[in-house]
């Protein structure tokens, strides 16, 4: 929904004088710190890339595609299945829920989730690149309103003795019914492959945001935006300036920023327009892309060793939910 800021999980490279991108074999600076060598190549940019601020960015190339609404496909993305992490979600709940029923208790719907985890949505990384939703949301979530960051309903009814049955002591080390049941279903280890994915993703982004020629990028559109007005060092920070979001607005009651305001809508249009004429999302997805396939090569075996793991936990999870049913 409108209201809800867009939130940053990585940082964002700063600003170079660099003329521009560095493209193929004539990318010859060092690789950022977690990968050896110069920093990967990738293919050349023309202007039919995408330079057009009036068209939405529609590219595919180097391992990376992005669409014209915004989303966007890179190779880790190849280990990530929405589904099986749902299935491994639902068969936790039914060990969670005999679990406690062992103990004389009840698991509240509150803390039964129906799906699994999911990656952030590229504009939370990147930053806004979708036009015709920022015409309407200005810097705020395109989507209705989530469940908290937790990744949990709202605790009705928990009650303190629901509570400690339910969860985990990290102090002590003792299991609740939570961590019993992650345990039962994926063993001493019961780290999942999208958490594994999640993890080289982040160093990935990482090594993506220092590299020179998303640095050169995220000038480009800095200086882009200063043409219009907007002074801000990269493309995530808009989001965050209070003064910007809702300018001009009144806040309502019982919310903490105001609507999205023409203001806020008009520098997210901008932002937007700098983004296509810089060519900042093809030049960031392309490099995330060539980094995430020297991280896929280089960590192959304890990908291809979890990806079976994870088969072998979603067949045991669809037995566990069939008993269960």
């Amino acid at each position: 929904m409108a209201g809800t800021v867009l939130m940053a999980v990585v940082a964002v490279g700063g600003c170079s004088n660099s003329s521009g991108p560095e493209t193929g074999d004539s990318a010859k600076k060092s690789a950022p710190p977690g990968f050896s060598g110069p920093e990967p190549s990738i293919p050349p940019l023309g202007t039919a890339a995408g330079g057009d601020p009036s068209k939405p960015v529609d590219f595919k190339g180097g391992g990376a595609v992005v669409r014209p609404d915004g989303s966007m496909t890179l190779p880790l993305d190849a280990y990530v299945s929405l589904k099986d992490e749902s299935t491994i979600v639902r068969a936790e709940n039914v060990l969670a829920q005999q679990c406690m029923q062992d103990k004389g208790l009840k698991l509240p719907d509150a803390l039964t989730l129906d799906n699994g985890p999911e990656p952030p949505a590229p504009y939370v990384i990147y930053g806004v690149m979708d036009m015709k939703a920022v015409k309407v949301y200005g810097y705020r979530e395109p989507s209705p309103e989530k469940e908290p960051a937790s990744g949990r309903p709202a605790d009705d009814g928990i009650t303190p003795a629901v509570k400690r049955a339910y969860f985990d002591d990290p102090k002590s080390g003792r299991l609740g019914c939570e961590g019993k049941a992650r345990r039962k279903l994926g063993g001493k280890n019961p780290e999942t492959l999208f958490a594994i994915v999640q993890q080289l993703r982040s160093q990935t982004l990482n090594a993506t945001f220092q590299d020179s020629r998303v640095v050169a990028a995220v000038s480009k559109w800095s200086a882009c935006m200063k043409k219009s007005g907007y002074d801000y060092a990269n493309p995530l920070a808009p989001a965050h300036d209070r003064s910007l979001l809702g300018k001009g607005l009144p806040v309502p009651k019982g919310a903490t920023l105001p609507p999205p305001s023409p203001a806020e809508i008009a520098a997210a249009v901008t932002d937007v327009e700098c983004k296509r004429k810089t060519q900042y999302v093809q030049t960031a997805a392309l490099v995330s892309a060539a980094y995430e396939r020297k991280v896929i090569e280089q960590r192959s075996t304890q990908l291809q060793d979890a990806r079976r793991t994870q088969k072998r936990k979603v067949e045991s999870a669809k037995e566990i939910i069939k008993a269960g049913a």
